[in-house]
């Protein structure tokens, strides 16, 4: 059975508001990938740079699985 992923706690009053750090989290993971054209060969890199697997999938839109998958395929391309 697929697991279904977390919404995001928000915080602060406004509903839809995002926290200012996690805004300025996102804006550095997308420079940090903006030229990676396959989102699993961005995971390793998210997650060297030390977001968590579920930061990474609510970034990419991938499942924790599958980012998992892609962090251990491509930290074994690099070693390899």
């Amino acid at each position: 059975m697929a697991r279904r992923r977390r919404k995001p706690v928000v915080e602060g009053g406004g509903a839809g508001r995002i926290p200012a750090e996690e805004k300025i989290a996102r804006l550095l993971a997308m420079l940090l990938v903006k030229d990676v054209r396959k989102k699993t060969d961005a995971v390793p890199m998210l997650r060297r740079a030390g977001f968590e697997v579920a930061e990474v999938a609510d970034m990419l839109g991938m499942t924790e699985n599958h980012v998992k998958v892609a962090d251990h395929h491509g930290r074994k391309k690099k070693a390899g």
